[in-house]
């Protein structure tokens, strides 16, 4: 099989049943548990955007400067902030956060092979973000970013950020809704998945976000292939598109992974609040 461009790469199993440990060990209340599940589907919404990025970049063929994982980051961001609706703002302050515990949780630039690796480290990941947000709508995002104590310089400067990176967006990705003829072909499949990955196959599929981001795919491009859309048990908390088969896999595992995070981060009282991380370290990444 082709290149397959990731959200996450490496095996991270083992840290996955240490997290999952913990968060099965925190008792969660009714409110806590409807949040955690917000929160891991919001991050897995990002997620598919970003590789939903890396689908248009290839059919497409969309020029792309700089690194392709920054520019697909970019493009969830900026297609999150674009749709104007209060669960889209929730979406992408999850998204930020969860960045932010993923760099605590798997001690993201720990070892040196990460700052080698495609992607940025965890906590840029979250920055950007974050920037992005606030350069878009400071008046609304401001908060967030005195929460994550990003300086006013680079405040200011995050304006022109998002100004370039709009500019950009819009002009090249109006390219896929050039094309005449039919609707985009997309196949959305649920592969079973039993054992301990049931809740968090159940929450994936009940959130509709696998269907929600294959239909926009549907509306807003024309591509000339079938695009397929497949959640399945993967072995690791990934997703990534094959551009050999034209597909999106969303591995199970991260949603588990997801939950987990929000888990590890509740204080032992079941507050929410306070960030504890795990100090677990992560292997390099491929």
């Amino acid at each position: 099989m082709g290149l397959r461009r990731s959200h996450l790469l490496g095996s991270l199993v083992a840290l996955v049943l240490g997290l999952t440990g913990a968060a099965q060990a925190t008792e969660l209340s009714k409110d806590e548990y409807r949040e955690q599940r917000r929160f891991a589907a919001n991050n897995s919404m990002f997620v598919l955007y970003h590789e939903m990025a890396h689908l248009l970049f290839d059919q497409l063929q969309l020029p792309v400067l700089g690194r392709e994982e920054d520019a697909a980051d970019n493009v969830a961001t900026w297609t999150l902030l674009n749709k104007g609706t209060e669960r889209a703002d929730q979406a992408v302050r999850d998204a930020a956060r969860g960045w932010f515990l993923s760099g605590i949780a798997y001690d993201s630039g720990g070892v040196e092979s990460d700052y080698a690796a495609a992607h940025a480290l965890d906590k840029q990941r979250a920055y950007q973000i974050v920037c992005l947000m606030v350069g878009k709508d400071e008046p609304s995002f401001r908060p967030v970013a005195e929460m994550y104590d990003v300086p006013d310089y680079r405040v200011e400067s995050c304006a022109w950020d998002y100004d370039v990176i709009n500019r950009s967006l819009r002009r090249v990705l109006d390219r896929g809704q050039e094309f005449t003829g039919q609707q985009t072909r997309v196949r959305v499949t649920y592969k079973p998945a039993g054992g301990a990955l049931r809740e968090a196959a159940d929450a994936f599929k009940s959130s509709g976000v696998f269907d929600q981001v294959a239909d926009e795919l549907r509306q807003r491009f024309r591509l000339p292939r079938q695009v397929r859309f497949n959640a399945e048990r993967c072995g690791e908390p990934n997703a990534f598109y094959d551009p050999d088969t034209v597909e999106i896999i969303f591995c199970y595992e991260l949603m588990q992974d997801y939950m987990d995070l929000y888990a590890a981060e509740l204080p032992k009282t079941g507050a929410t609040g306070g960030k504890s991380g795990t100090g677990k370290h992560k292997p390099p990444r491929n």
